[in-house]
């Protein structure tokens, strides 16, 4: 009798382990499962910032297209860094909007004759592990003309743009455009590239131009990359 009692409760004590084991097995699967729920939703947040970023970036764009400049400034944080070419710093939202009334025709609206097409390609974001800041950087070419002034010009430069996220919303933080070429319509860039704008005297900027080294075509210049080598991982160098 003895014998059967301790051989059931050999038989019990082994059914319990089993269940105990395969309860652990159960729960380790539902933790890796919630780990990788987590993480999906992390990329997802990801991808769905990286969307938001280079939406905000093409709205920008669209209303410079049609000097609408009160529309802009509202896409920027209030303490936004702006920086055009070699035209300096203009620091926070109030500044930003001096800035802008010294953008050819300078008015609220395009006026009858103008024309500043703002096209924005080659777009490259990378949002932070945290989700609340980015940085992105963006190609321009632009196409300028007053019918009333005849005159026409084309330009083309790089944005290295900062972004924040707000109370859930991206906006621009920094803006910092690197114009390249500056020419006129007719004679182009390979036969007289022209300067691009200096600081203003009746509207002096907040700060120098971030980059001492910046200069436009012919001159070459790489404005620095914000990103690694994405194959080698090595970070950005004014070196070839």
């Amino acid at each position: 009798m003895k014998h059967r009692v301790l051989t059931a409760l050999a038989i019990a004590s082994g059914i319990a382990l089993l269940f105990v084991a395969r309860g652990q097995q159960h729960q380790t699967r539902l933790s890796q499962l919630a780990l990788r729920v987590a993480h999906a939703e992390q990329h997802l947040a990801r991808v769905e910032d990286y969307q938001h970023i280079a939406n905000l970036q093409r709205q920008y764009g669209y209303y410079l297209d049609k000097a609408q400049f009160n529309e802009l400034v509202n896409l920027f944080t209030d303490d936004v860094s702006v920086e055009y070419s070699q035209r300096g710093v203009y620091l926070g939202k109030e500044r930003a909007r001096k800035l802008m009334n010294m953008m050819p025709g300078g008015a609220q609206g395009l006026q009858f004759g103008q024309l500043q097409n703002h096209l924005q390609v080659g777009g490259v974001i990378h949002v932070a592990e945290d989700g609340l800041t980015a940085k992105g950087r963006w190609r321009a070419l632009i196409m300028m003309g007053d019918t009333t002034r005849h005159w026409a010009n084309w330009q083309e430069g790089l944005y290295e743009n900062e972004y924040r996220k707000e109370g859930g919303v991206w906006k621009i933080s920094r803006v910092r455009f690197l114009l390249n070429v500056n020419a006129d319509y007719d004679k182009g860039w390979g036969v007289a590239p022209k300067p691009v704008p200096g600081p203003s005297r009746d509207n002096p900027p907040d700060l120098p131009q971030s980059d001492p080294a910046y200069q436009p075509y012919p001159t070459p210049y790489i404005p620095p990359y914000h990103y690694p080598n994405p194959v080698t991982g090595k970070p950005w160098s004014p070196r070839p």
